[in-house]
């Protein structure tokens, strides 16, 4: 009988390097999107006050509202609570260890 014939690959893996990695680009995670939000915990983090302090102040008035996106589940923008921060620590014109002279 005449010569073997050659196998034909049965999986994706057996085809050639290059189109095996156009394939597999095609089938991985898009990358992490970035965050735009802010839950609790990360306000938290960002500002460096505990969960309870954020909502005594946001019952004060002195600290900006997350808004409600389910029942359970509150957002902050992160520009709302950079302005916060940012006028929260307001420099003053004399550096630290200086004393003004009068």
């Amino acid at each position: 009988m005449g010569g073997a014939t050659p196998r034909r690959p049965r999986h994706p893996r057996h085809r050639q390097q290059g189109a095996v990695m156009a394939h597999a680009a095609q089938h991985q995670a898009p990358a992490a999107a970035p965050k735009f939000l802010y839950r609790i915990a990360d306000v938290s983090h960002a500002v460096g006050l505990s969960k309870g302090e954020i909502y005594k102040r946001i019952r004060a008035g002195t600290f900006p509202k997350g808004t409600p996106i389910s029942r359970q589940v509150v957002v902050w923008n992160p520009d709302d609570i950079r302005r916060w921060a940012e006028k929260q620590f307001v420099p003053s014109d004399v550096p630290p260890g200086d004393k003004q002279t009068t």
